[in-house]
C-alpha cells in the first residue's frame, strides 16, 4: 500500500464516517481506514482505541437487506463465541471468591453425572482449555435437525452429551466444543443458586457498563439487531437469513447480542482489572505454552505478542475483541455477514498493521493473491505464481474460497481452485475430496469419482467420499 509522507511524521488522515469529516492523527488507523474502505461487500461495525481512548469508529453495509437498513454504531450484532469470555470471567470471579477451584472436577457439582470417567476426571481447568474430551453436542445430528426452539434453556442440551462417550480421556487433548463452555454455565448456576444469565447480568454486564447486551431470543424482536446472511445453498450467489443455522438464544457458550460500544467496555473492563483482581486478570491473559487458547482466552500473533481476547464465528457471523497490550490498541469487529466476506481481511490487515506480519499472515495474503490470480488468470498462471514464491499458500482458506464459488454456482472456477489445491497440498485427502465434489456438482460424474478415489486413497476413513462413489456409481 502506497506510503504517504507527512510534514513532522504527524500522520493527518481526512475520511469520512457517517457524513462527519474525521482527522486521524495515528499512521497506523489511517492506513487501516483506507484499507476497510476498499473491502468489497463487507458489512459490519470497527472499533479501535489507543490508550483507552476510541480513536476511530465506523460503520459498513446494512443491517437488514430487505429494508435497505444501515448497520450503526449501536447496531446489536451476534457475538457467537464471544460468549465464553464472559463465562470464563465469571468462573474466575466464583474462584477469586473461594467457591471454586480450578481442578474441581465436575463430580462435585454434579455427584450424578451418568460418565464416571467424565465425572471423576474432568476438571474445571479441562473445561476452560476445551481439553476435557466431551462430545461436541452442536455437531450431533439430533442438534442439527431438530428445532432450534427445543434448546431455549441450558438443561435444554443435557441429552445430547451427558450419555454420550467422550471423544478421548480427559486432558489427552485439545479440541474446541461448546459443551464445554455449557456445562460450565451449570456449575454457575448450582454454585450461586441463580440463573447463568442473571449471575452473567450483575457481575459482567453490569460492571462492564454494557448496556446493550444480552443472550437475547432471535425468534422475539430485538431492538436495533443486525439480521445475519450466508451465502444460500439453495439459490446460487444469493443469500440467506440464518434463523434456522444456529441457537435460538444465547448462553454461555456464546450466540448472545452485543455492540461494539459494549464490547469495548468489556475489554476495557478486563484489561483494567474491573473484573477480576490483578491475579487472575493475569492468569486469564498468559498465554499456554502451546496452542492459542487459554482460560477462556485465545491469542494471536508470535508467540509473546501479547495480543489476547476472543473471537466468534458461523453462518452470517463474524465477531471479535483484541487488546494488543505492547502498542496499546484494542480493536473490536462485528459482521452481520460470512467470515470470509471481508471480516478475515480486516482481522488479519488490522493485526498485521499493528503488530507487525507473522508467517500465519502473510500465508493468508499470499493465498489471496493468488486466488485472484487463479479466478482471473486461470490455474496454470496461478501454478507459476505459487511455485515462484517463497511464501506458503493456506490450504484452510483457499478450500474456502473454492466453496464459495460453489455457493455462488459457478463450479468451473471451483473446479480451478481445487484443482490449484491439489497440486499446492498433493498428500491432502480433503484437497480431492473437495475436487471431486466440484465436478460432481459440474455434471461430470466421471472426474467426481476419480477425485474421490484418490482422496479415499489418502484416507480410507474418508466416509463422505465412499458414501460419493456409491451414490454416484448406482446414479
Amino acid at each position: 500500500m502506497k506510503k504517504i509522507i507527512y510534514l513532522l511524521t504527524v500522520v493527518v488522515f481526512f475520511s469520512c464516517t457517517n457524513d462527519k469529516s474525521v482527522l486521524y492523527q495515528d499512521s497506523k488507523v489511517a492506513e487501516i481506514s483506507n484499507y476497510l474502505d476498499t473491502l468489497d461487500g463487507f458489512s459490519g461495525v470497527v472499533l479501535i482505541a489507543k490508550n483507552d481512548s476510541i480513536v476511530f469508529k465506523k460503520t459498513y453495509g446494512f443491517a437488514h437487506l430487505g429494508h435497505r437498513v444501515k448497520n450503526n454504531t449501536e447496531t446489536k450484532f451476534t457475538y457467537a463465541s464471544i460468549g465464553k469470555s464472559f463465562t470464563a470471567v465469571a468462573i474466575f470471579q466464583l474462584i477469586q471468591a473461594g467457591k471454586l477451584a480450578l481442578d474441581d472436577p465436575i463430580g462435585k457439582f454434579f455427584p450424578n453425572y451418568p460418565n464416571k470417567i467424565a465425572r471423576d476426571s474432568i476438571t474445571i481447568r479441562l473445561l476452560l482449555t476445551h481439553r476435557s474430551g466431551l462430545p461436541n453436542y452442536f455437531a450431533t445430528e439430533t442438534f442439527k435437525n431438530t428445532s432450534k426452539d427445543q434448546f431455549r434453556s441450558i438443561e435444554s442440551l443435557t441429552f445430547l452429551y451427558e450419555n454420550k462417550p467422550l471423544e478421548f480421556k480427559p486432558d489427552e487433548a485439545f479440541a474446541y466444543r461448546n459443551t464445554n463452555y455449557i456445562l460450565l454455565g451449570r456449575i454457575i448456576e448450582k454454585v450461586t443458586q441463580t440463573s447463568y444469565e442473571q449471575y452473567i447480568k450483575d457481575n459482567v454486564f453490569s460492571l462492564a457498563k454494557m448496556e446493550n447486551t444480552g443472550n437475547f431470543d432471535i425468534d422475539h424482536p430485538i431492538n436495533n439487531a443486525a439480521e445475519n446472511y450466508t451465502l444460500s445453498d439453495t439459490y446460487p450467489n444469493k443469500l440467506q437469513k440464518t434463523f434456522f443455522m444456529g441457537t435460538v438464544k444465547g448462553g454461555p457458550a456464546g450466540g448472545g447480542f452485543s455492540t461494539l460500544n459494549d464490547l469495548y467496555q468489556f475489554a476495557t473492563a478486563f484489561k483494567n482489572k474491573h473484573l477480576l483482581n490483578a491475579s487472575y486478570t493475569a492468569i486469564m491473559k498468559t498465554e499456554p505454552e502451546s496452542g492459542s487458547y487459554g482460560y477462556g482466552m485465545q491469542f494471536a500473533g508470535a508467540a509473546g505478542s501479547g495480543i489476547y481476547g476472543h473471537s466468534g464465528g458461523h453462518f452470517g457471523v463474524g465477531a471479535e475483541w483484541r487488546v494488543f497490550e505492547k502498542q496499546n490498541y484494542t480493536v473490536v469487529l462485528l459482521t452481520n455477514k460470512d467470515l470470509d466476506q471481508g471480516f478475515l481481511d480486516a482481522r488479519f490487515f488490522i493485526e498485521k498493521t499493528i503488530s507487525g506480519s507473522t508467517p500465519k499472515l502473510e500465508a493468508y495474503f499470499f493465498t489471496k493473491k493468488v486466488v485472484k490470480a487463479c479466478l482471473y488468470d486461470g490455474v496454470e498462471y496461478a501454478t507459476k505464481m505459487m511455485k515462484d514464491s517463497n511464501s506458503k499458500l493456506s490450504e484452510i482458506d483457499l478450500n474456502a474460497k473454492g466453496y464459495e464459488m460453489i455457493k455462488r454456482g459457478n463450479y468451473p472456477k471451483a473446479i480451478e481452485l481445487f484443482k490449484l489445491e491439489t497440486l499446492a497440498f498433493p498428500n491432502s485427502y480433503d484437497a480431492y475430496d473437495s475436487l471431486g465434489e466440484a465436478y460432481m456438482n459440474n455434471g461430470n460424474p466421471q472426474k467426481a469419482i476419480k477425485n474421490y478415489k484418490k482422496s479415499l486413497a489418502l484416507n480410507s476413513d474418508n466416509l463422505n467420499a465412499k458414501e460419493k462413489i456409491k451414490e454416484l456409481t448406482n446414479s
